[in-house]
């Protein structure tokens, strides 16, 4: 397409069409209902013959590989927030609903409507003092009033998302005195952090093909990728949903310990996401969703850098063909004992490994009963790697499910007896090695 053809930045998002922007051309492409903006001179191709030097010089994530990261993602956080959302508003609806009961309620005809017919100087002390409060609460200033104002206030916060630079909606306290038909209808907050954004395809994404979302945070600490992102955001006409910000991952996390954070936080960084696990738990909300990726496969799924691998996952890795399961449980070990510090407990939903990295989709709680079993679900194998390849297991801890006196059960933690194995394969006689601390639980069937 010719130069002069070239379309503005707010022309609608179509496939292949040239787009001029302050002075620079880009190309439309699109990958599920989101279009990104790529400079003319980064290639597009993902044909395998590409040379190296153009394959390096495509700075957009558009290959096979990433796209069905995104895909996997889409659809997990798709079905996740199509429950959540569910659980919410049946919250909602109950909590409505005993706030009507209690308007409702007829008020007693008691002594007090008699004092406030009688002369304000004959009455007691202790009913002046009742008909000061009356009186307050009628015009509004009172306790009374002060606390109805801040629920009506909370509630309609609600409606926002809690994020810094999430659209302010308007507080419309006055809705509350409507009649429950004559009510706007309540919509769920539903917040999602793209923490390393890169060129926001990713969360471009998630608000094109995930209709509940109510606010996206592209995260990343180069002002040209939020740039970036702001750019394709405008050219997807979705600043009301998006919003692009220039940080650390990390120290942006960390700012929403003492507040509302997000229902879902997805980490997809280059090599490991160990460094951004701890944040994160800060971050996400109760039930919230956490998606993480590791692609250093070199260290969760080798036996070449032990060291590092315990460093980063506090476990070693397993040789041979289930190195990869190994490094599963690795990494749901390190979620696990990272959110076990702070009374959360994990609940893995989705546990892939894919080409060269991992991805694992956990539900974040506060329990603490549940992270009391944690050292009951992690657990020492002993690989016969080198032999017949048999392994057996041994648990750090036990957890015995028991009864109280009134046939309420409970869990009695204690010691594990070991060593549960041989040094040597009890079935090929050859030399077994450990790997410790593995989490037990992949997923939920």
């Amino acid at each position: 397409m010719a130069e002069d053809q070239a379309k503005g930045i707010d022309a609608a998002p179509q496939v292949g069409q040239s787009i001029s922007h302050e002075g620079k051309a880009y190309t439309t492409i699109k990958e599920g209902l989101a279009h990104i903006l790529v400079p003319h001179d980064i290639p597009t191709s993902t044909d395998p013959r590409m040379s190296k030097e153009d394959t390096q010089k495509q700075q957009v994530f558009y290959n096979p590989i990433q796209q069905f990261n995104r895909d996997l993602s889409v659809l997990a956080i798709k079905t996740f927030g199509e429950d959540a959302i569910v659980r919410k508003q049946e919250k909602h609806d109950q909590a409505r609903k005993k706030t009507d009961r209690k308007k409702k309620k007829p008020k007693s005809d008691g002594p007090v409507q008699e004092q406030q017919a009688a002369p304000e100087d004959d009455a007691p002390l202790s009913n002046k003092r009742k008909l000061d409060e009356n009186e307050s609460t009628a015009n509004g200033s009172g306790e009374a009033a002060t606390k109805k104002s801040k629920h009506e206030h909370s509630e309609a916060e609600d409606l926002n998302s809690g994020v810094e630079g999430a659209p302010v909606l308007p507080l419309q306290a006055s809705t509350h005195e409507l009649p429950a038909e004559d009510r706007p209808a309540w919509k769920p907050r539903f917040s999602i952090l793209d923490a390393l954004s890169a060129t926001g395809l990713r969360a471009l994404r998630y608000a094109q093909e995930i209709p509940f979302a109510t606010h996206i945070t592209a995260n990343d600490m180069s002002e040209k990728a939020t740039a970036s992102i702001a750019l394709n955001v405008k050219h997807n006409k979705l600043e009301d949903r998006i919003h692009a910000n220039t940080g650390n991952a990390i120290a942006y996390m960390y700012g929403f310990v003492d507040q509302k954070g997000f229902d879902v936080i997805d980490l997809d960084p280059y090599g490991t996401a160990a460094p951004f696990i701890d944040a994160a738990i800060q971050a996400i909300n109760e039930d919230g969703l956490l998606c993480v990726t590791c692609t250093d496969s070199a260290i969760f799924a080798s036996h070449g850098y032990l060291e590092k691998t315990y460093s980063q996952y506090g476990g070693l890795p397993l040789k041979g063909e289930p190195c990869h399961e190994g490094g599963l449980r690795l990494i749901l070990h390190a979620i696990a004992s990272s959110a076990g510090r702070y009374g959360m407990a994990i609940e893995p939903l989705l546990s892939l490994s894919i080409d060269y990295y991992i991805r694992v989709f956990v539900r974040v709680r506060k329990s603490p009963n549940d992270v009391k079993l944690l050292a009951g679900k992690t657990m020492l194998v002993y690989h016969c790697d080198s032999g017949c390849g048999a392994w057996t297991t041994q648990f750090l801890a036990r957890n015995k499910a028991q009864q109280n006196r009134k046939g309420e059960p409970f869990y009695k933690h204690s010691f594990a007896q070991g060593p549960s194995a041989n040094e040597h394969c009890e079935h090929c006689g050859v030399k077994t090695h450990v790997s410790p601390t593995l989490h037990t639980k992949l997923c939920r069937f």
